[in-house]
């Protein structure tokens, strides 16, 4: 997917550096009104919640492309047979093809996009009930009042006097619940032969009432049975693609990946310096920053180390590294800051007696 970048019009350095510091994309007017901007996040916010499937989401490669740019991995595009099998991954098991990256950004689109992960399906309420015996109503003949509860619903002293038939009393006793239950429809009241049966749909427990007979009627009504029900338990897990939560937090990363590349068009240095200030205090070993070639030509150039120390191999890499700076270092702001200012200073500067060779 070609993009049309937007100059933010800052200048490089550590003039433009000091001027990104408390800034956002949206400070910069032009890049955050840019229309080529606003359609892609239009079609990431329409079509992302509707790709219920690893491949659905590859299927649409512009999609694809602005996602897989949420969390810089660009190089991935039109991968797919390997981009499946990452966000089909479990994110809870270490063995899966996320699980073994070393590179953290597979591990957190797998965690987040949650394709692979498990499954617990949602159990469905079982209606509680309470099953009442009518008998002998009829015109001049009928109850008095009803009190009692069903699912921890309520009511009391509910005149029944003038309703001569089974049918009439359901439906007061239906109204009357609906009412108690601020107006919803979840208990019912329905008229089967001689019974009536008054359900919650919502299974919130055992119900009983109590009627009130007048002593020279031939109304009588009489308990039955009562069945508690079961609560809804809502499914677990599943594809995260449909939470407003996550597709907002993708169009910010997008929005973000995107104003980086703008900022680069000024300036490369502060392009990766920006990059590495969001991303570093998200890595959880130097293993991470060795696996993403951004963060570690940022970390290596702000340690003053030649372009030599690359070949080295990774574990060689990561011993040198941790001698100068614990990981942990780049969650602490003050520190983090110091680094990236010395990285922005040296951009450019080939001054090779600052360079330690280990060679």
């Amino acid at each position: 997917m070609t993009i049309n970048t937007v100059t933010v019009g800052i200048p490089s350095g550590i003039a433009g550096w000091k001027l990104l510091q408390g800034k956002a994309p949206s400070d910069f007017k032009a890049f955050s009104r840019d229309a080529s901007l606003q359609r892609d996040l239009a079609y990431l916010r329409e079509k992302l919640p509707t790709k219920m499937t690893a491949k659905d989401l590859l299927a649409d490669r512009r999609l694809q492309s602005m996602v897989f740019k949420a969390y810089g991995l660009d190089s991935q595009v039109g991968y797919d047979a390997l981009m499946r099998k990452v966000l089909e991954s479990n994110p809870d098991d270490a063995n899966s093809t996320a699980g073994r990256m070393t590179d953290h950004r597979y591990r957190q689109i797998s965690k987040d996009l949650n394709y692979g992960g498990i499954v617990i399906p949602e159990i469905p309420a079982v209606p509680s009930s309470v099953t009442l015996h009518i008998e002998g109503v009829m015109p001049g003949r009928s109850l008095r009042a009803v009190s009692g509860s069903i699912g921890g619903v309520a009511i009391e002293d509910v005149s029944l006097e003038g309703l001569d038939s089974r049918q009439e009393i359901a439906e007061k006793i239906q109204a009357s619940f609906r009412k108690a239950d601020g107006g919803r429809e979840d208990i019912t009241a329905r008229l089967i032969g001689l019974k009536i049966v008054l359900t919650d749909a919502r299974g919130r427990g055992e119900g009983a009432l109590r009627f009130e007979a007048d002593p020279d009627s031939t109304a009588r009504a009489y308990l039955v049975s009562s069945t508690k029900g079961r609560l809804h338990v809502a499914g677990q897990g599943g594809p995260n693609i449909g939470k407003s939560e996550l597709v907002e937090s993708i169009v910010a990363r997008y929005t973000q990946s995107r104003f980086e590349e703008s900022v680069g068009e000024t300036s490369d240095s502060l392009r990766k310096a920006i990059y590495a200030k969001r991303m570093l205090p998200q890595v959880s070993s130097w293993y991470n920053v060795i696996a993403d070639r951004n963060l570690a030509e940022v970390v290596q150039k702000a340690f003053g180390l030649p372009d030599s120390f690359g070949r080295l191999n990774v574990d060689q890499q990561k011993a040198q590294l941790e001698k100068r700076m614990p990981i942990s270092d780049f969650r602490d702001a003050g520190k983090l800051s110091k680094l990236l200012d010395r990285y922005v200073a040296s951009s450019g500067s080939s001054n090779a007696a600052s360079l330690i060779s280990f060679f």
